[in-house]
């Protein structure tokens, strides 16, 4: 499933959407098979932790239910433009707009790109944006004004106003407050253990010496592409680019910095030849699935009950839409 997850680090707002995971029913012992989701352990798309976070379907059930709860509380709050706003398919989450004293830095990941970029056609295209691309395709961007972002959120910053229309702003705006009629509580205010473990699993796993193996063949075959990387997350961030791109902008020459530059896109391009060529993909899938099955196996009755907490807001959100159909 896709999600938003809004974090703050003031002065900078970070916009963070999750791996694609699925999770099936029924399980009475060991991980529910998952729908539509590799089985074998050999296809790198296979992920032990997927098991455990909702289907696609359901996922979007509650996306309606989020932003059709939301859209109700914001016409409450005097946004009556909104009545009408178009769900079918959900906005992407709210971002603050532009001019508004605040850096806004968007964050996006997914469990196809878990270990990089892996096509030299998708590199070609997105660069290093591939997951944002992605994301955007199913959840189409709209701008906001200041007023009906921070109603939405509730992320205030500085002097921001907490109240529109002579109306208090609900904690986490409208679509916190629609998150708590679902969830029973915010999901922001609750450790999700199949995120954490996701984390935890590549963090170990990159720490394994065949993890550092497969990353010094990678690092070697694009030494002869022109790249020093010593990993591939060295060249997602692209220190060397940093200063061409920053200069370019401050020259004028590259006003839009929404999509990759020429220079990411050939990085990319050569750094998705060479995990190919390297089997780098292969190899640190294989590690990082032993992991989470370590994993699974030492957390599972945490597992067990975040899946569950997960169903019981799929019913309710569920349950709300039928209630307004």
């Amino acid at each position: 499933m896709r999600r938003a997850v809004p974090l703050l680090a003031v002065p900078f707002l970070v916009t963070l959407t999750s791996a694609l995971v699925l999770v099936g029913c029924g399980r009475q012992s060991g991980p529910p098979a998952s729908h539509g989701r590799p089985a074998s352990s050999n296809d790198p798309a296979f992920q032990p932790l997927a098991a455990y976070d909702l289907p696609d379907e359901d996922g979007r059930t509650i996306e309606r239910a989020r932003w059709t709860l939301g859209r109700e509380c914001m016409v409450r709050l005097g946004f009556g433009g909104l009545r009408n706003l178009d769900l079918d398919p959900v906005p992407a989450w709210p971002q603050r707009p532009s001019g508004t004293g605040v850096l806004t830095m968007a964050v996006y990941t997914s469990d196809d790109f878990r270990y990089g970029i892996q096509d030299p056609k998708e590199a070609e295209r997105h660069g290093y944006h591939g997951a944002q691309a992605d994301y955007e395709r199913r959840h189409p961007k709209r701008k906001w004004t200041l007023p009906q972002y921070l109603a939405l959120t509730g992320e205030f910053v500085g002097d921001d106003p907490e109240s529109v229309h002579g109306h208090r702003i609900p904690e986490h705006g409208c679509l916190g407050e629609a998150d708590r009629a679902i969830y029973g509580t915010s999901p922001r205010d609750r450790r999700n253990p199949v995120l954490e473990l996701e984390t935890r699993s590549l963090q170990q796993g990159m720490r394994d010496p065949a993890w550092k193996k497969a990353d010094k063949a990678w690092s070697g075959c694009m030494r002869t592409a022109g790249y020093h990387y010593a990993t591939p997350q060295d060249a997602v961030t692209g220190s060397d680019r940093t200063d061409q791109e920053l200069k370019a902008r401050l020259t004028g020459q590259r006003h839009d910095t929404t999509e990759p530059s020429a220079a990411e896109r050939r990085a990319a391009v050569a750094d998705a030849r060479c995990k190919q060529r390297t089997g780098y993909v292969p190899a640190v899938h294989a590690i990082d699935v032993r992991i989470q099955n370590r994993l699974v196996t030492e957390h599972r009755t945490e597992l067990d009950k975040q899946l569950r907490w997960e169903r019981d807001a799929v019913r309710r959100a569920h349950d709300l839409l039928e209630d307004r159909s």
